[in-house]
């Protein structure tokens, strides 16, 4: 019997212009510019960054993490 198991994706990237996610039902929050871990698992994805250096995370739906690459406001690769 075969087991099933995700593999997450990590890789590195750099926030390039407004990415907004929203935290539970609160307000829009914005990540701000500069370099990030992504991990893509599945339907989502799980971006961490730091900020006065408190380290940050943020998990949003894949089809929306897919609009800011094709936008340009996330580039893969560039951490």
């Amino acid at each position: 019997m075969a087991a099933m198991s995700s593999n997450p994706t990590q890789i590195s990237a750099r926030i390039t212009s407004k990415v907004e996610f929203r935290a539970g039902d609160g307000p829009l929050l914005e990540i701000p510019e500069g370099d990030c871990q992504v991990i893509v698992d599945g339907d989502s994805a799980v971006l961490t960054w730091t900020d006065d250096g408190q380290p940050l995370t943020a998990a949003i739906p894949k089809i929306e993490f897919d609009r800011f690459i094709e936008s340009g406001a996330i580039v893969l690769g560039a951490a």
